[in-house]
Formats: C-alpha cells, sequence, structure tokens
C-alpha cells in the first residue's frame, strides 16, 4: 500500500512540474506579447512627435522666409526680454 501510495505522488509530482512547465511558458509568451505592443506604440508614438515636430519646424521656416523682417525683431524683442528677466534674478 505505501508503494502504491509513493507511486501516486511521484505521478501527481510529475504532473505538477508539467502543469508549472506550461504555465511558465504561457507567462513568458504574454510577456514577450505585452513588450512588443508596448514598443509598437512607443514607437508609434515618437514617429508622430517626430512628424509634429518637422511640421513645427517647416512652419517657422515658412514664417521666417515670408516676413524676414519680423521675425528678427520678434527674436530681438524675446532675446531683450529674456535677458532681463535673467538680469533681474540675479
Amino acid at each position: 500500500m505505501a508503494d502504491q501510495d509513493v507511486d501516486k505522488l511521484r505521478k501527481e509530482m510529475d504532473q505538477l512540474r508539467n502543469d508549472m512547465r506550461t504555465i511558465t511558458e504561457t507567462l513568458k509568451t504574454m510577456a514577450v506579447d505585452r513588450g512588443e505592443r508596448g514598443y509598437e506604440q512607443v514607437r508609434a508614438s515618437v514617429d508622430q512627435a517626430r512628424d509634429g515636430a518637422r511640421r513645427a519646424s517647416q512652419a517657422v521656416e515658412s514664417q521666417i522666409e515670408d516676413k524676414p523682417f519680423s521675425s528678427v525683431l520678434l527674436t530681438f524683442v524675446v532675446g531683450l526680454i529674456t535677458g532681463l528677466l535673467v538680469q533681474s534674478r540675479r
């Protein structure tokens, strides 16, 4: 009777090992899948931000080309105000 119990316990332990192996493989697959989806989302966000920055840069270039005197004057005024603010904080 004791031998039967030991054999039964061994079979159950083997089944538990197989179940744990299957669970581990499933969790690994799920983690890889989530990682890939996260990477794709980050990549899409970076591409979107890059496109936005490119469009903004082109808009600024266009504005400068259309109105060069106004652009220089605006840059001068912004620099002057920034210099006054920095100087007043010292």
